[in-house]
């Protein structure tokens, strides 16, 4: 008998944390998973469900008669190649997390920019008005391939993701030499990263309040005269907070719980310093980071790298906090991942 998918078997393709939280979800719901498909065969059954390849699968099943959610949520696995391989294999019924979400919309785990899709539709005239004041085509194309994705589902709408994150070829070259200013460090692989590309430093503080990373880049970065090294997070007002490192590289900082970590301005933090390129990618907390930016901002106009990609309301509402503070910045955009992670909103400074 079919279910509300339309199909007679459910079943979820991903065994990983996001498959079972979709199998949770369900299973509140009395939605009941016949399998996990996995391309791991490393375990027999994850949650009391049998986890086996698609192809396995579809040997001793109709595949037609199925309706797969891929529940996948991850920036380094491309969904097309998913989607290709299972249609290729006769399944039925393909559903991504964002058709999952747009059918279950109410009590879904908080994932980064995977909202109800409504949420794009109903903020349609602020990301018309994004649109407009993006500086290129590619960008503007981009846009319309991001709210299509997140809208529809469907990952062969978006192009290819871009390399050289942060100093993405196709836009006018970084200021040199340096003078930067790394919030979200990491283990210094941005930095790593610039000097890879031949790109030189007259001056360098990173901040990073995983301690684990932090250690990481000390030893990675020792080499660089002269740079400062923060074990701090990056906000609009000098605290003491709490970080969740559960995540690895997306720790975050959190309002209850978690490791205390001291949070910092970068107005206060850095006197004298005079940047010429901010990168942010601190994991939601880009608009209050730059808050507590504004004077840097306003003295310097620092050419600008901002992840948009934390929240879904980050894509627009960061480009029009910039906008605000009347810097005359041109604004691109550019994706670095599949799935539109890594989303990042590049401000320019233009002629003074």
């Amino acid at each position: 008998m079919a279910n509300e998918f339309g199909s007679s078997r459910l079943i979820i393709y991903g065994a990983g944390l996001a498959g079972r939280r979709v199998k949770d979800y369900l299973a509140a719901r009395e939605q009941p998973v016949e399998a996990f498909l996995d391309r791991d065969e490393r375990f027999d059954k994850v949650d009391g469900v049998p986890v086996l390849t698609a192809a396995r699968w579809a040997t001793h099943h109709d595949p037609a008669d199925a309706c797969v959610i891929v529940a996948v949520f991850n920036p380094y696995v491309d969904m097309c190649d998913i989607f290709d391989g299972l249609e290729a294999l006769g399944f039925g019924r393909i559903l991504s997390l964002v058709e999952f979400v747009r059918l279950y919309p109410h009590g879904q785990p908080s994932r980064y920019w995977l909202v109800d899709p409504a949420f794009y539709e109903q903020h349609a005239p602020r990301i018309a008005a994004l649109r407009s004041v993006l500086a290129d085509d590619t960008s503007k194309q981009l846009l319309d391939a991001i709210v299509n994705y997140r809208t529809c589902g469907d990952p062969r709408c978006l192009p290819p993701a871009t390399g050289q994150q942060y100093f993405p070829a196709d836009l006018p070259a970084p200021p040199q030499p340096l003078r930067f200013i790394d919030c979200g460090a990491y283990v210094g692989d941005t930095v790593q990263a610039f000097e890879e590309a031949g790109l030189t430093f007259a001056g360098l503080a990173t901040f990073e309040p995983d301690l684990s990373n932090y250690c990481r880049l000390t030893a990675q970065l020792g080499h660089i005269a002269g740079a400062v090294h923060i074990p701090c997070g990056v906000s609009d007002s000098n605290r003491l907070s709490g970080y969740d490192p559960s995540l690895g590289a997306g720790g975050h900082l959190v309002d209850v719980g978690g490791d205390p970590v001291c949070c910092v301005r970068l107005d206060d933090a850095l006197p004298g310093f005079e940047p010429n390129f901010i990168k942010m990618d601190i994991e939601g907390e880009e608009p209050a980071a730059l808050r507590g930016a504004i004077g840097l901002l306003s003295r310097h106009r620092p050419r600008l790298a901002i992840s948009v990609y934390h929240r879904a309301e980050h894509l627009w509402e960061i480009a029009e906090q910039l906008q605000a503070y009347g810097l005359g910045y041109r604004y691109y955009l550019r994706c670095h991942s599949p799935s539109t992670f890594d989303t990042v909103l590049y401000a320019l400074p233009g002629e003074s």
